[in-house]
């Protein structure tokens, strides 16, 4: 399949609100609940030129849209961010998720120059962290009893992957045009 990453536009929100409504992708994410138009309207609107944040949208090549993803908490000093990804949730299970993050950590040590991309995983996405373990990343440590959803505590594992790690990879790709 092929991917066609854009920058988030405000044109995504409706659905970027409906997926995170949506239970398969809200399961294992820590959003704030429901989602609402006006509330992520006004979170692109202050995210306008937040240099600390790179948001997209990923779309097959029938103009679909088929996962968002990017970096959060980007720091330029020490050279590190916190990576997220949401996949269209009546798409998952097809490669996606993986096709997408490859892309997002490429962009991200070639465009942004990062040394380190993290991310925070639930204990039990088994899902998700066996994609992450595949892609490289290393389990840092595990934030017991970290979130509180729906009445029960979850831990959360923390991941990382460095720059020199990456290097070593197949499907390392140097990006050299911003999106």
């Amino acid at each position: 399949m092929t991917i066609i990453p854009k920058k988030f536009s405000k044109l995504d929100i409706p659905i970027r609100v409906a997926w995170i409504n949506d239970e398969r992708i809200n399961k294992s994410m820590s959003f704030s609940l429901p989602a609402s138009i006006e509330a992520t309207e006004a979170w692109f609107v202050n995210n306008i030129g937040n240099t600390k944040r790179a948001d997209f949208s990923f779309f097959n090549e029938f103009g679909e849209l088929i996962a968002m993803g990017g970096f959060t908490n980007i720091n330029q000093q020490s050279q590190n961010a916190e990576f997220y990804i949401m996949v269209n949730p009546n798409m998952q299970g097809k490669g996606i998720g993986k096709q997408v993050s490859i892309w997002l950590f490429n962009y991200g040590f070639s465009v942004v120059k990062l040394n380190k991309i993290y991310l925070y995983t639930d204990d039990d996405n088994i899902k998700a962290y066996n994609i992450y373990e595949k892609a490289g990343f290393v389990l840092e440590g595990t934030l017991r009893q970290h979130h509180f959803r729906k009445n029960t505590w979850t831990n959360k594992r923390f991941y990382g992957l460095l720059r020199a790690e990456w290097n070593t990879k197949h499907w390392k790709k140097n990006i050299y045009n911003e999106v």
